[in-house]
């Protein structure tokens, strides 16, 4: 900018002065121009009039207004192709767009049909040939059969063409068919026993392959987004209030937001109308536009290291599973320690995972006691114990420490006491009991300070309709009270055991899935408000699960401003799956199953 942009070429309007203009107040109440000689009498003025002055060079106010202006130009363009209308505009491109997407993923799902066939042919293939080795040393009883077949084809032929058939008669009525058959099959099977011959047979399952087209609607389907959904999660909240041109430059919280999208979403339009401003709607530029941010997830990434996985370990056995946030891949690990059942396992930010409690006599109904921390392709080590061994319990990372809560102990005493380990100076440290026991509840850290704990059961199995708080500053435990919403307040949810949760913004902890007093899985889920230690349920089953099931497993990771988790898998009624887990992804709009384990 020139130097003779910072001088206006107008005298003060004050005649005693006769002086150039130079500066501005850009005070909402002033909005005026000064030269040199009123900014002394305008700060008097502010003062008696006990406002804010607002005075600037020229320069200075024409640089933040061209910053203010600039800055509602990009979010309005940002606001603009967020919502990506260019499909009215030009179908063709979105079109193309969206064909090639599904043409990906039909070039993805004959990969993976053609990977599997093949390794069935394969399988095919192997077994056939480990039987043939099989029957190499066992081909004497076939030579006999063959033989004796030969005779009984001469025998037949004697007797069609023999001139004096009687001697033939006499053999085929001495002939004992039945004896002779059980006899041969006798020694076919005792020899292909004694040889473990497996039987081979290709089984088709008809009606799930008819039922296919059903999974396949599943995976891609033509969705119609109503536009104020997408609008709930696609924008985010402006926190910028002042209107003077002295506003911060800095980007506000839930702006991030705006940096996190890496994926575009097509919405399809329900009535043009419900897509487009009118016209005559124009908002005045000094106000910022209030929407809602509630599901945009906004908490930094979990891992601080290169590992970035989920992990469950399979009960009664070495064997740790991984899956890879960044492939999707799943990897095996055997661990030099048999896990008991209903024992709880965290991974840490540096990705070391910490196993604990578990039930390791059922007649005695005594629990494990010591804490062992595993780095994957390491050794486990035995780092600390818990000064109350228990089963069934959460366990959190806050702060570099690992918290311990609820359960069960020896007995089947229900566990009030809080305990962690602190990973720093390495030992178990006390802390305040919980206010109401439970067995398997829902937990986790919000702002780096406080723990939430959700749900659970109690001693005689019911649903606790309970959240707590504790206050990792203070060593205080407090109920949580819900602040009523007259919006919602018919739709309150049950809170249930094996769920998960997770802060996924500044206000809000995302709370999801889990078992009723059935043992039957749930869909539900719902967002807790805390604002200024005022708590709200609200956003009930607007996002709920794909499949109504609970988390044994339930630790939530974000990643690239993404919530993984493992969800159970039900293989009959109310009976799970212990080798596999389905990997779920939340993104702040929807859930996707990304991955299902499964264990050959």
């Amino acid at each position: 900018m020139s130097a003779n942009q910072t001088k206006y070429n107008q005298l003060c309007s004050n005649g005693e002065h006769r002086a150039p203009i130079t500066n501005y107040c850009a005070c909402i109440d002033c909005l005026r121009p000064l030269c040199p000689e009123c900014i002394y009498d305008h700060y008097s003025y502010h003062q008696q009039a006990k406002t804010p002055a607002a005075i600037q060079s020229i320069l200075n106010t024409r640089t933040n207004c061209e910053k203010k202006i600039a800055k509602a130009i990009e979010q309005l363009k940002k606001e603009y192709e967020q919502y990506d209308i260019q499909y009215i505009f030009n179908p063709d491109e979105i079109l193309n767009q969206e064909f090639s997407r599904m043409k990906e993923v039909k070039e993805q799902m004959f990969e993976i049909i053609n990977i599997f066939f093949q390794e069935q042919e394969n399988l095919l293939q192997t077994k056939v040939k480990e039987n043939q080795l099989k029957v190499k040393n066992i081909g004497g009883i076939f030579q006999k059969i063959e033989a004796v077949i030969e005779q009984l084809e001469l025998l037949r032929n004697s007797l069609l063409t023999s001139p004096e058939p009687f001697s033939n008669f006499h053999k085929a009525c001495r002939l004992d068919v039945k004896s002779l058959l059980d006899r041969y099959k006798s020694d076919l099977k005792k020899s292909i026993k004694s040889k473990e011959l497996d039987p081979i047979n290709v089984h088709i399952d008809e009606h799930k392959l008819f039922n296919l087209k059903n999974y396949l609607i599943q995976i891609v389907n033509i969705q119609t987004t109503n536009y104020e959904d997408a609008a709930d999660n696609n924008s985010f909240q402006s926190k910028n209030k002042d209107q003077s041109i002295n506003h911060s430059l800095s980007v506000p919280y839930h702006q991030q937001v705006a940096n996190a999208q890496n994926e575009h979403i097509h919405f399809q339009q329900k009535q043009i109308k419900q897509l487009l401003s009118n016209s005559g709607d124009v908002d005045d530029i000094q106000f910022g536009t209030l929407t809602n941010y509630d599901f945009q997830i906004v908490t930094p990434n979990y891992f601080e290291g290169k590992q970035k996985f989920l992990h469950f370990i399979i009960n009664k056995t070495n064997i740790l599973k991984i899956c890879n946030l960044e492939t999707k891949q799943w990897q095996a690990y055997e661990i030099e320690y048999e896990v008991p059942e209903f024992h709880k396992s965290i991974v840490t930010p540096n990705g070391d995972i910490y196993i604990s409690g578990g039930l390791i006599n059922q007649i005695e109904n005594r629990k494990e006691s010591i804490i062992r921390k595993y780095t994957l392709g390491g050794k486990i080590q035995q780092v600390a114990q818990l000064n109350y061994p228990r089963s069934s319990h959460s366990m959190v990372y806050c702060n570099q420490s690992i918290y311990i809560v609820g359960g069960f102990q020896d007995q089947r005493k229900m566990c009030l006491n809080l305990e962690r380990y602190n990973i720093k100076s390495q030992k178990m440290e006390p802390c305040a009991s919980c206010l109401k026991p439970a067995n398997a509840p829902a937990c986790c850290s919000f702002n780096n300070r406080y723990i939430y704990k959700f749900g659970g059961c109690d001693e005689n199995g019911q649903i606790l309709f309970i959240i707590e708080r504790y206050d990792t500053y203070t060593d205080k435990w407090e109920y949580v009270t819900l602040k009523d919403n007259p919006i919602e307040s018919t739709q309150v949810p049950n809170i249930y055991q094996c769920s998960s949760c997770i802060q996924i913004n500044k206000d809000n902890i995302f709370v999801f899935g889990g078992y009723d007093n059935d043992d039957k899985g749930v869909k539900l889920s719902f967002l807790l408000n805390i604002d200024q230690n005022q708590h709200k349920i609200h956003q009930v089953n607007t996002k709920p699960l794909p499949y109504p099931e609970g988390f044994w497993n339930n630790q939530v990771i974000i990643h690239d401003h993404k919530l993984f988790v493992l969800q159970n898998i039900e293989v009959e009624t109310n009976q799970i799956d212990e080798e596999n887990r389905s990997l779920l992804c939340f993104d702040g709009y929807k859930w996707n199953e990304l991955q299902y384990q499964i264990s050959y």
